[in-house]
């Protein structure tokens, strides 16, 4: 969230040295099956059901943070 900020609010381009160590801290840190662990930090307040998205407990919150992660990346991507 905070590389797709800096860029698109602050208009830190993609090619500097601070969003590329970002850039490599994701890849470094991208699971197998291609998604990002989050872990939760809150308390359940509803009642947990199975989405089909990995990591079981924090599905949901590692769904968006994986979703942040494909958006800077994608933003770090040459014009087609």
């Amino acid at each position: 969230m905070a590389l797709v900020a800096l860029h698109l609010a602050g208009g830190i381009p993609t090619d500097v040295p601070a969003y590329r160590n970002g850039l490599q801290f994701l890849i470094r840190s991208q699971r197998e099956d291609g998604s990002w662990l989050i872990k939760s930090r809150s308390k359940p307040f509803q009642t947990y059901f199975e989405s089909g998205f990995p990591h079981v407990p924090d599905q949901f919150i590692a769904a968006a943070g994986s979703a942040w992660a494909v958006a800077a990346l994608v933003l770090a991507c040459p014009a087609a």
